[in-house]
């Protein structure tokens, strides 16, 4: 504030020197510490500093909640089938030394469906108000961290095996947790994948990872009660959340999209 500066010049002009004099005198103030309580009327408190993934993980969420218009729609798939194909894949899996789970038949199920429904695999240019749909599928693969999530990604999806899947998953997911991951393997994502059922739930309202239009949650693979043809049978499903943007996608076509998806799992010899 120049009117807070004392002048030295002809008639108390305020010179150069002046203004260079009252900066380096303010620089040297150093501003009170400030006092961080350590307890409140109901015991200790722990104070954890928000920074690194956590501190952009963070910023990513409050971009995508403030950007999309948020919308979970739930179904479920019959997940005997996959189960039955990877047990099958499991010996060849592991001589070329790959953990196979379910999240591989996943996204290549995933791929197919979106395939027939564009939409999903698409951003929103909200400045030039287009939808852009990406002619290719690179899959993000959500995976937790210590300290957040990181979502690096299967680049161009469509064109690799259920074990080539597998591997790269298991490679990005082993680089991540030894942050050792290439700036380039969290780009270029289309559609996201977040494996909540590796720890359980049955269902979840993923937040979409912005710019993109929608995400999906799988949940548990478990035994469950169902109805069929009258009468009560135990059933191996895989229950599923898909998060997507209204903006873009309605209702209607989420739920056709996800019918195909459960298609596409349920025939896994397919895609």
């Amino acid at each position: 504030d120049v009117g807070a500066v004392d002048g030295t010049g002809p008639g108390g002009r305020v010179t150069e020197d002046d203004v260079r004099a009252a900066r380096d005198r303010a620089a040297r103030v150093k501003p009170a510490p400030k006092v961080k309580a350590k307890y409140d009327l109901f015991g200790t408190l722990e104070r954890i500093p928000l920074r690194g993934i956590r501190r952009t993980t963070a910023k990513k969420m409050r971009e995508s909640v403030d950007h999309a218009a948020h919308v979970t729609h739930c179904d479920e798939a019959d997940a005997a089938a996959i189960a039955a194909r990877r047990e099958r894949m499991k010996a060849e899996a592991e001589a070329r030394g790959i953990r196979l789970t379910y999240l591989p038949f996943i996204v290549k199920a995933l791929v197919e469906a979106l395939k027939l429904h564009p939409t999903l695999n698409a951003t929103l240019d909200e400045d030039e108000g287009e939808i852009v749909v990406k002619k290719y599928y690179n899959i993000g693969i959500a995976v937790d961290v210590p300290d957040g999530l990181i979502v690096p990604v299967v680049k161009m999806a469509d064109e690799k095996s259920v074990l080539e899947i597998a591997a790269e998953i298991q490679a990005l997911a082993k680089a991540a947790r030894e942050r050792t991951l290439d700036l380039a393997d969290l780009k270029g994502g289309t559609f996201s994948v977040t494996n909540v059922g590796v720890i359980g739930g049955e269902a979840a309202t993923p937040i979409i990872n912005y710019p993109e239009v929608a995400i999906l949650a799988t949940m548990r693979i478990a035994e469950r009660a169902r109805v069929e043809n009258g009468a009560v049978v135990v059933k191996t499903t895989l229950p599923l959340s898909l998060s997507f943007d209204h903006r873009v996608v309605d209702g209607a076509e989420a739920a056709r999209f996800t019918k195909d998806l459960i298609r596409f799992l349920e025939a896994p010899e397919g895609p």
